[in-house]
């Protein structure tokens, strides 16, 4: 019973934390808190959605701008996290250099890629099972990692889709 009633006090104490956080944003910035909430809430969690990255960066810079005029950057870049030397193409979404991350929360097979955080404007709103880093361009250090990768016979195939998807989704960034 002691157990169960530090659990719901510390729910509370999050929970005004987060009542508090939301309070201090601007009207523009909680639309953003609600619109990815709603997404990555209806979408990710309730629809099943994984591996979709890219979709909902540019779905939510397009609605975000239709809505309410609110210009946000959608990034292709890449992401890491300590189980493996190399890193993923991965797309997300910053607005005044805050990041929004709505896809990594749930993953094709957590054993092979862990979950990561569903991020908000820089908060993590609900944690993933690895701390993911965030990269612009390929890091030195997985650079050996994703060469060996792209010549082994049962990865290069995928490693060479991965990076043409990757060119392909940057050449986007640039054309609205």
């Amino acid at each position: 019973m002691g157990q169960a009633r530090q659990r719901k006090r510390l729910a509370q104490q999050f929970e005004k934390l987060d009542r508090e956080w939301l309070l201090s944003l601007s009207a523009e910035d909680r639309f953003i808190v609600d619109t990815a909430t709603r997404i990555h809430q209806g979408i990710v969690m309730e629809g099943g959605m994984w591996g979709g990255c890219y979709h909902l960066s540019f779905f939510l810079k397009r609605y975000l701008k239709k809505e309410r005029d609110i210009d946000v950057d959608v990034v292709i870049g890449w992401v890491g996290e300590d189980s493996w030397g190399g890193v993923a193409s991965h797309g997300w979404v910053e607005a005044g250099g805050r990041k929004i991350d709505m896809s990594l929360s749930r993953t094709e097979n957590t054993n092979i890629l862990p979950t990561g955080s569903f991020i908000v404007l820089d908060r993590a709103l609900l944690k993933g099972m690895a701390d993911y880093r965030y990269y612009r361009e390929i890091p030195e250090h997985a650079k050996e990692t994703m060469i060996q990768m792209a010549l082994q016979p049962g990865t290069a195939a995928e490693s060479k889709h991965a990076h043409a998807r990757h060119r392909q989704m940057l050449g986007m960034v640039e054309d609205d």
